[in-house]
């Protein structure tokens, strides 16, 4: 009869023991997901001359349609390096993004270096050198633009005469990647 006992109460100890491993492990679970980005995300480390204003646009239906309404901004700090984290709303799964690199033009915008980027979406990330940006973003003609391999970063360089801000469509690569976080 004391084993009967002895067993079933080991029996429950365990039971009660894996039970509670079982909800710590779900509590580590909730903390990871925590952690996690929930809407998308880019990140881009930059260096800029001039204070200025970077923004991506996004759709949401397959299209390049860009519009003002969906657009996110952030500001960004002449003479110094800086990351810069334009966060879109949680309710957004975007299709396709273009990332524009200030408001300014002329004598007003001035050199930006892009270092890396870096698309985040529920613990799924996409991280590029910026020396890589034009493998995933069509080329701006009107921009001329200075690649370094060796230290892996891309300048955009200003022109005083031009009134064109440097922007970005997507390449079908990066439509891809997004395609690959989202999904």
């Amino acid at each position: 009869m004391k084993n009967k006992v002895l067993v079933i109460a080991t029996i429950f100890a365990l039971a009660f023991v894996s039970c509670k491993k079982e909800e710590k492990a779900k509590d580590g679970d909730a903390a990871a997901i925590a952690d996690q980005v929930k809407n998308f995300r880019v990140d881009l480390d930059v260096y800029t001359e001039k204070d200025d204003n970077f923004s991506v646009y996004y759709t949401e239906d397959n299209t390049i349609n860009f519009t003002g309404e969906k657009a996110i901004w952030a500001g960004v700090k002449g003479k110094q390096d800086q990351k810069v984290t334009l966060n879109l709303p949680e309710e957004v799964i975007p299709t396709d993004v273009r990332i524009d690199f200030g408001l300014k033009t002329g004598d007003e915008q001035g050199d930006v270096t892009l270092k890396n980027f870096k698309f985040e979406f529920f613990g799924k990330t996409f991280e590029r050198k910026g020396s890589e940006f034009l493998n995933y973003f069509i080329k701006n003609d009107s921009i001329q633009t200075e690649i370094d391999a060796q230290k892996g970063t891309i300048t955009f360089k200003k022109n005083p005469k031009s009134k064109m801000t440097p922007f970005y469509y997507p390449q079908q690569t990066v439509i891809d990647e997004i395609k690959k976080m989202t999904n």
